[in-house]
C-alpha cells in the first residue's frame, strides 16, 4: 500500500478579489517544484460559486509541515494582506492505495 499526504486549502473568495487571487496562485506550482517531499499542486477554480481549492500533494506529512515551517514558505506568505477578504479552511488527508 502506497501512502501520501494531501493539503487542501478552502478558500471562500469575493468576487472582487477573483483576480487578485489567481495572480497570486499563477505560479504556485512552478515554484514548488524543488520543495523536498513536494508531488503535485492543483489550483481549481470554481465553475460557479465562491470557492477555490489549493490542492497539494506530498510524501508524507512530515515533509508537508517542514514546508509550512521553512523559509521559502514564509517568503511566499510574506506579502499576504491581513485585511484580506479571503476565508480559508485548510484540511489534511491521508491518501491510501492499494496497487
Amino acid at each position: 500500500m502506497t501512502i501520501v499526504y494531501v493539503s487542501m486549502n478552502r478558500l471562500k473568495v469575493p468576487d472582487d478579489y477573483r483576480t487578485h487571487l489567481e495572480k497570486a496562485f499563477s505560479e504556485s506550482g512552478e515554484r514548488m517544484k524543488n520543495v523536498p517531499g513536494f508531488l503535485e499542486f492543483l489550483f481549481l477554480a470554481p465553475t460557479e460559486g465562491d470557492e477555490y481549492i489549493v490542492f497539494t500533494k506530498w510524501t508524507s506529512e512530515q515533509d508537508f509541515l517542514n514546508w509550512t515551517q521553512s523559509e521559502a514558505f514564509k517568503r511566499a506568505h510574506a506579502n499576504s494582506n491581513p485585511n484580506s477578504p479571503v476565508r480559508s479552511d485548510l484540511r489534511t488527508y491521508q491518501v491510501k492505495a492499494h496497487s
